[in-house]
């Protein structure tokens, strides 16, 4: 199924003329999943045709106001649009309380089951075909980044089933198990018929200090998504408790992810954005900067960007996870 990445806000804790606080949402499989919940964010959403309706989860990295302050809005919809569904919230367990309270302070009418899970190191969330994971990052107040992986799964070849004869779905479905099977007097696995689909992991990363662990959660990424607060001024970005560009491309080069996409940049920047999207991206592979709106679709063969200023292509190997930008 496809995955779609949605970008809905790229600024950090000051909006711009063309950015506004952060906010991504991942369509994953049959899940819509929210990155952060800036100010403003509804709106972003309506403008690329999205419902609110669509949210199954909101992933909250801490609670600073450029994260946090669309809460209030997308519960108001969301009570408003007779929501049927649960509405998972992924938060630091220091900030529950104020999520209980923004509810009350604005006296919500909440009309649909909220299930808040404590956002914690490792394993968060765990669905039928894919999962959360959080690591504990380092901010000037509690926080946390987050990765969405799909389960690998075993994928078979119509054609290699009928060469084989193979019709009968109990079979098949044993095959998929990963159990051997009998037919014709002959023992079928499922590497004589498929092959293990590698799973997509998106893994978002921000509002923190460059540390070692980053590394490994980021490993094997398929796409990364980062903050960039700062651009060569690591000191600064350090005193701010955010991360610099060339921090985060050790992040990427060292963690072997496929795409980075940066985010969350300094508003001291704006006007000479377009100089730095020209310079990093010039001399950096599989490097982009985002803007609002900008859309990455993931689809079984083949990865596309459809960035502000270009459209990218990446063909992708399911087997390996490997891609191949197609120029």
């Amino acid at each position: 199924m496809m995955k779609k990445i949605i970008i809905l806000g790229t600024s950090s804790s000051m909006p711009t003329k063309n950015r506004n606080h952060p906010g991504i949402f991942i369509k994953f499989n049959k899940k819509g999943i929210l990155l952060d919940c800036g100010e403003n964010i509804q709106r972003q959403l309506r403008i690329m045709k999205i419902s609110p309706t669509n949210i199954d989860y909101i992933l909250i990295t801490h609670w600073h106001g450029d994260h946090v302050l669309g809460l209030p809005g997308i519960f108001q919809s969301l009570s408003s649009m007779n929501y049927n569904k649960k509405l998972n919230i992924i938060i630091p367990k220091e900030n529950i309380e104020n999520l209980k309270r923004i509810i009350e302070d604005f006296m919500i009418p909440i009309n649909f089951d909220i299930n808040i899970i404590e956002a914690r190191e490792g394993l968060i969330v765990d669905e039928e075909d894919f999962q959360i994971y959080g690591i504990r990052t380092k901010h000037s107040i509690t926080s946390y980044s987050y990765y969405i992986i799909e389960k690998d799964y075993i994928k078979l070849d119509k054609n290699l089933l009928n060469k084989y004869n193979i019709k009968d779905k109990e079979l098949i479905k044993k095959l998929k198990e990963g159990k051997e099977i009998e037919i014709d007097d002959k023992t079928i696995s499922y590497k004589d018929v498929g092959y293990i689909k590698k799973g997509i992991k998106i893994t978002y990363i921000t509002d923190t200090i460059f540390f070692d662990k980053l590394i490994d959660f980021a490993k094997d990424s398929t796409i990364l998504i980062s903050e960039s607060t700062y651009f060569f001024q690591a000191d600064l970005a350090k005193k701010n408790m955010h991360m610099d560009f060339l921090e985060v491309r050790e992040i990427f080069n060292r963690s072997n992810s496929k795409i980075l996409l940066l985010t969350h940049f300094s508003q001291r920047y704006e006007e000479e954005m377009e100089n730095i999207r020209k310079d990093i991206e010039e001399k950096n592979e599989n490097v982009y900067i985002l803007d609002d709106f900008d859309e990455i679709n993931i689809y079984k063969d083949k990865i596309e960007l459809k960035l502000k200023k270009k459209k990218i292509i990446y063909r992708y190997n399911e087997k390996t996870g490997e891609i191949l930008r197609l120029d």
